[in-house]
């Protein structure tokens, strides 16, 4: 079946950046290390999108056709919740994509990343605990 250990690589670096941006945890931080933030959200950025890229022209179209009822519907469900979750975070990006609009906009960027940051780890999590497991069957 699916080789998943490049996929659990790219979750955990998801993790690890998202925890390095977290660290800033007040709006003068976000402010005095906004270059480093811009940074770090641009290589989460670039990471996601080539994940869900891999994702959505290999992973899932293989396991939408999948013979095992249990895979099948399991990994509709989760792509169609995807695309959501993948405009919410582009979005995100957009409002916070350059140094001056992270350093401008702190206490919106400290609330609306732990929004986001929130609902992408439940749904590496979920990926991880609900859909992965089921392609060793």
């Amino acid at each position: 079946m699916t080789n998943t250990e490049n996929l659990e690589r790219q979750h955990q670096d998801f993790f690890d950046l998202m925890n390095k941006i977290a660290i800033h945890k007040s709006e003068q931080q976000v402010k005095d290390n906004a270059s480093a933030i811009s940074l770090l959200l641009s290589q989460l950025s670039g990471k996601l999108k080539i994940h869900i890229i891999s994702e959505d022209k290999f992973l899932y179209p293989s396991l939408m056709n999948n013979t095992n009822p249990k895979i099948k519907t399991t990994s509709q469900l989760f792509y169609a919740e995807m695309g959501g979750l993948s405009q919410v975070f582009e979005a995100f990006k957009n409002s916070f994509a350059t140094t001056n609009k992270i350093a401008a906009n702190s206490a919106a960027f400290l609330d609306e990343s732990q929004k986001v940051f929130l609902a992408l780890k439940k749904r590496i999590e979920k990926e991880n605990k609900d859909l992965y497991p089921l392609l060793s069957l």
